[in-house]
């Protein structure tokens, strides 16, 4: 399995990682340094072997999985 950061507006693929922890720490490590406005238009997707997709989360729905703390504004 694996998972894809995807930019929604633009319809561009982000990055493509191998754990759900890296993509993770990559949006974490996004917000802290360009903010929660990075978020926008984010969708976060796992993709399956045989191809099948599952969206994980967008936008502001990923703040949970990164962690609050690192969002204080």
């Amino acid at each position: 399995m694996r998972y894809e950061l995807w930019d929604y507006e633009s319809g561009n693929v982000q990055g493509i990682y191998m754990s759900l922890l890296a993509a993770l720490q990559f949006v974490y490590d996004a917000v802290e340094r360009e903010g929660i406005a990075t978020l926008d238009g984010l969708v976060l997707m796992e993709v399956h072997p045989g191809g099948d997709r599952r969206m994980v989360a967008e936008e502001r729905g990923l703040i949970p999985l990164i962690g609050v703390g690192a969002l204080a504004i």
